[in-house]
């Protein structure tokens, strides 16, 4: 009888074993889901105004903020929506929305990142921010351009003090590293 006892207690015990692990399992995607809201890297998107001149005012750009998420897929999607709401059923021009260039608060296009997007590519036109949102002023560590443009970084609002080129990529910006106070794309080949 004692036997029959210890194996059924065993047995109990490995049932209850098997069931925490399958508990631990059905809970760990609502544990994983709380951690994604409470994560520190976002990744934002923002249309940038299209300027010919490099004339572009802190007040062409006040009002403008970045619309962020939790994934690069998420941001992709945005910009693609934004397309898709520019055509009207009207519309014998589709527009568009081209990425212009993507700035990273980390080196080697690492952490939070801010895409910046356009209607048009930087083929004979100029995109400028002469003041980055709160949030990413100051805070920008690596960029890139996209296949037309090439950026210029300055450390002062409305394109002032030193700069530096992107042509098209700079992994890391040495001792720019959370300086960039406004930005401009323009057609590859083009310096700042």
């Amino acid at each position: 009888m004692r036997g029959m006892h210890v194996k059924r207690t065993r047995m109990i015990a490995a049932t209850a074993a098997v069931l925490l692990i399958q508990l631990s399992l059905v809970a760990a995607p609502a544990t994983a889901a709380v951690a994604d809201r409470t994560r520190t890297v976002e990744h934002c998107a923002i249309e940038v105004p299209s300027d010919d001149t490099e004339t572009t005012t802190d007040s062409d750009t006040a009002d403008l903020q970045p619309v962020c998420f939790f994934t690069e897929e998420e941001v992709e999607a945005y910009i693609e929506e934004s397309a898709n709401a520019g055509r009207g059923s009207g519309a014998s021009v589709a527009a568009a929305s081209v990425v212009l260039g993507v700035v990273y608060k980390d080196i080697n296009y690492g952490g939070s990142s801010l895409t910046l997007f356009a209607s048009s590519d930087c083929n004979g036109t100029t995109h400028g921010f002469p003041t980055l949102s709160s949030g990413w002023d100051n805070s920008i560590s690596s960029a890139k351009g996209s296949s037309t443009c090439w950026l210029t970084l300055y450390t002062a609002t409305s394109y002032g003090g030193s700069r530096l080129n992107c042509t098209p990529n700079c992994a890391s910006i040495g001792s720019w590293n959370d300086q960039v106070k406004s930005i401009i794309f323009r057609q590859t080949g083009l310096y700042g």
